[in-house]
């Protein structure tokens, strides 16, 4: 009596059996895939590696700068061979762009304490005058100090992707392109990875 109710309101206990089956296989891919997807999203932002579920389907002539799709992202490892050499990610309308921001080191400063904008992961070209260099770290240093009792100070640390520290000189005036990596807010200290100096 129990089936005869059952089939008269449409649907039989093999049937639901079915459906919760189905639907339990559809739950556990949902996750599985909703995982992977995370997965790839953190390599990429945190560690800088993958994507391992994504397609690449460009690759740019401007040294190796690759364009990949994933389900619901994209991801743009730049690799020019002078220029911009860091990741991103997002979603698929993210668009390929070379062009830095630009900022002197006055004007950085003060946007960061200003603007409440650390720019990490931002792609940018800094103009300043080198205080200090590193030739065994490959690394230059600018420092801008305000007369405000030191709310705007701020140190630059860039890392040079280019042996040509050399040629640099302490003193001089350098323009910088590269990623911002960090901001340590306590030491007001910018860091710049895979920079070029002009």
């Amino acid at each position: 009596m129990h089936t005869e109710e059952q089939e008269q309101e449409g649907i039989s206990v093999n049937e639901e059996k079915m459906i919760k089956k189905v639907s339990t296989i559809i739950m556990v891919l949902i996750i599985v895939l909703g995982i992977l997807i995370t997965t790839d999203i953190i390599l990429v932002t945190k560690a800088n590696i993958g994507p391992f579920f994504a397609i690449k389907t460009k690759e740019y002539n401007d040294g190796g700068t690759k364009e990949y799709y994933g389900l619901g992202y994209k991801v743009i490892k730049y690799n020019q061979k002078i220029g911009r050499r860091d990741t991103t990610i997002g979603t698929w309308s993210l668009k390929y762009n070379i062009t830095p921001e630009e900022f002197n080191i006055v004007d950085l400063a003060y946007s960061i304490i200003n603007d409440n904008k650390t720019y990490q992961r931002d792609f940018i070209k800094l103009t300043g005058t080198i205080t200090s260099k590193n030739n065994k770290d490959n690394t230059i240093t600018l420092k801008f100090e305000d007369e405000e009792e030191g709310k705007y100070n701020l140190t630059v640390r860039a890392k040079l992707l280019s042996d040509n520290i050399k040629k640099l000189n302490t003193n001089a005036p350098v323009s910088i392109i590269g990623t911002v990596t960090n901001y340590n807010k306590s030491k007001k200290m910018l860091t710049i990875t895979n920079a070029f100096a002009e």
